[in-house]
């Protein structure tokens, strides 16, 4: 799989994580669900947003690194 496809697939992930969890909260709103969401949903959100910025900069390091490897 490409860096690429990798990325789209992580952002599709966490947009439906995102919906699903807001229709699910939305009706489920108790102490349970908020220690959820902040037990487990949201460091599995912020998890996947960081994974997604490093498989942004590793396809920069690796195209940068072709470049240089043509250019010689």
């Amino acid at each position: 799989m490409s860096e690429g496809t990798n990325k789209i697939k992580l952002k599709d992930i966490l947009r439906t994580l995102n919906e699903q969890w807001a229709s699910l909260h939305s009706q489920w709103r108790d102490s349970a669900s908020d220690s959820l969401d902040r037990e487990a949903v949201q460091p599995a959100t912020d998890a996947v947003r960081v994974a997604i910025l490093a498989i942004e900069q590793l396809t920069d390091a690796i195209s940068k690194a072709r470049r240089d490897c043509d250019a010689q």
